[in-house]
């Protein structure tokens, strides 16, 4: 009888696997990189000009207020909210309620409707005392304040966050 040669075992490389997910991982980075790049600059060409958000309208317009008329516009708002508005706690056990029914058999699409109209009302007093006490506010700036706080708010707009 003849023997048949062996066909010799390839060693096996776990570095290889390792190597390869790493150069994947590497070039998907790199691809964010550019991809984030292309849309900072995409536009009206100026870097960073973008608009914020749709939840955070007001953001821009509170952080180019001057410290002192900041904290006039919050003050107005906690005390308009005074016995206006749910407590933490009561907020807390809304969105645990929100969970709740999300996670409900049979599904109430209707007291699910409830809650998060619940929500949205109180979150429409706030942006709107918000609103007045902000107009209030910029209402009594002198011309050159209001010209130097439209100017804070495009500085905020074309940066960003305050830094």
């Amino acid at each position: 009888m003849t023997e048949q040669p062996r066909n010799p075992v390839k060693p096996k490389r776990p570095w290889l696997k390792i190597m390869l997910a790493t150069s994947v991982a590497l070039n998907l980075l790199f691809v964010g990189f550019l991809a984030g790049a292309a849309a900072r600059h995409s536009g009206d060409g100026a870097p960073n000009a973008r608009a914020p958000g749709l939840g955070a309208f007001g953001a821009p317009y509170m952080r180019a207020l001057p410290t002192q008329e900041r904290r006039a516009v919050l003050r107005s708002l906690r005390d308009a909210a005074q016995g206006n508005l749910p407590g933490r706690g009561a907020r807390r056990a809304k969105f645990q309620e929100v969970l709740e029914l999300l996670r409900a058999q049979p599904f109430d699409a209707e007291a699910l409707t409830q809650a998060v109209t619940e929500q949205a009302s109180t979150a429409v007093f706030v942006q709107q005392t918000a609103q007045n006490a902000w107009l209030e506010v910029v209402s009594n700036m002198s011309e050159s304040d209001r010209r130097a706080y439209a100017d804070a708010v495009e500085r905020v707009l074309k940066d960003g966050r305050k830094r």
